[in-house]
């Protein structure tokens, strides 16, 4: 797959998401979500997908499926290399430029967030370490095997965690270290982030957003998972604490919010990031049913079913352009042939050496430097043809019409022969075939 059909597809996939989020986001545990947006990422960044019978794109056709993304300049970024070989129409410098537009997107978004993120590291390395009996008791019921610690600076107006291996929980200095009650809720509200490695899922997510900088839907999700994250978490404390506890939690999270929100990417924030929806779901939060529970899992088996896989290539049906076409067998007695197939051109003019075995195999040529288009013809006697691997037509409209059939099956992501099995039942289609025109 192109990297615009992984991101047509992916696409595709937030917008389902999207939609059930509207729908279902206090109905369902919030870890639903998070699961939704993860099977969306590996779509964005997996260049292949399973085919399935159950997918959107089987069930609506293959005119659905079909849709030629590739046709868009962009579809040449990251293209297979036997994809970049069928588009004869195609020029180097279009190939080019196209792939210098989205590298240079991708880097721009790259050094946008990594020069946030160091400016965040740099303001980090003002803060001191808090030193109390109540952060002392907390740590020491709270360890891993990743050292956590406690810190606190007049930069920044809202808790935050940030690190990987040593993780921080980072404090405004105007914090009221003598409400404990307050202060416990946002410590265990950051300890959910350090215990779910949320530092690295927001890595990952900012990776998927460089490599689809051009697809307005992966910023929309950018946006969501990372409101999804804060609210997984805030389900999380609520749990533990209890639901009673749902209006203490709420009234910490406003007294918690920030003055002035900055933009500190690969850091997991206590502030107003959506603080109306983060209430209203802190009061909805109730203890997960077995019912919920089941519909949690059929939704993210079913999304995923839907829309994280491909048409099945046993349902496409990439041989209509060929209704009119009849593609025969072996004849009686085969006759001489002639095919379009002859001398290729070298970049610099000159003639290349062509060998007329590989001639009668009706591939276009790219190897190299070579590239061009047949001349003139080169005849084969019946006693020089192959005697397996052989596919015959009656004219040279249907061989040619064939192959876009199956150029077609590559430009949608399935099988390339999908639709002529019985016609290639005894053809091996890992080895050269010969395609003949009687």
């Amino acid at each position: 797959m192109s990297l615009l059909q992984m991101s047509f597809a992916g696409g595709v996939m937030i917008l389902a998401i999207t939609v059930i989020r509207a729908l279902a986001i206090n109905r369902l545990p919030k870890k639903t979500f998070l699961a939704l947006w993860g099977i969306a990422v590996v779509r964005l960044l997996l260049p292949f997908s399973f085919p399935s019978a159950f997918s959107v794109y089987s069930l609506l056709g293959s005119h659905v499926s079909g849709i030629d993304v590739a046709e868009s300049p962009l579809a040449v970024v990251l293209m297979p290399v036997e994809e970049t070989g069928q588009k004869a129409t195609m020029s180097t410098s279009s190939f080019s430029v196209w792939v210098v537009i989205w590298a240079v997107g991708a880097l721009i978004c790259a050094l946008v967030f990594g020069v946030a993120y160091w400016k965040c590291r740099q303001e980090f390395q003002t803060s001191f370490p808090v030193e109390n009996a109540f952060i002392r008791s907390w740590l020491n019921k709270h360890q891993q095997k990743r050292p956590i610690s406690v810190r606190q600076s007049s930069r920044f107006s809202a808790p935050l965690t940030y690190g990987v291996f040593h993780p921080v929980i980072l404090m405004p200095i105007s914090t009221e270290w003598a409400n404990t009650k307050s202060l416990l809720y946002v410590l265990e509200h950051e300890y959910v982030h350090i215990r779910r490695f949320d530092s690295i899922t927001k890595l990952v997510l900012i990776a998927t957003l460089c490599v689809h900088w051009f697809n307005p839907l992966v910023w929309v999700m950018y946006i969501l998972v990372n409101r999804d994250i804060e609210l997984s978490c805030d389900e999380a404390v609520v749990h533990l604490f209890g639901e009673n506890t749902r209006a203490a939690y709420a009234r910490t999270l406003i007294s918690m919010e920030e003055t002035r929100s900055g933009f500190a990417p690969l850091c997991s924030n206590f502030s107003k990031n959506a603080i109306e929806e983060r209430i209203t779901a802190i009061m909805k939060i109730k203890k997960a049913s077995i019912f919920s529970l089941v519909l949690a899992l059929a939704l993210v088996c079913g999304v995923t079913t839907a829309f994280a896989t491909s048409a099945n290539a046993q349902q496409a049906d990439p041989v209509e352009q060929n209704d009119n076409i009849n593609i025969v067998g072996k004849p009686a007695s085969a006759p001489q042939i002639a095919d379009t197939f002859g001398t290729f051109f070298k970049d610099d003019g000159k003639s290349a050496g062509f060998d007329t075995s590989e001639a009668l195999m009706a591939t276009p040529v790219q190897s190299g430097d070579i590239y061009g288009a047949p001349v003139d013809k080169t005849d084969a006697e019946t006693n020089g043809l192959p005697d397996s691997n052989v596919i015959y037509f009656d004219t040279e409209a249907q061989r040619d019409e064939h192959f876009r059939a199956l150029d077609a099956n590559t430009e949608k992501g399935l099988n390339r022969y999908a639709g002529f099995e019985t016609m290639y039942a005894g053809i091996d289609t890992s080895a050269p075939i010969t395609y003949i025109v009687k």
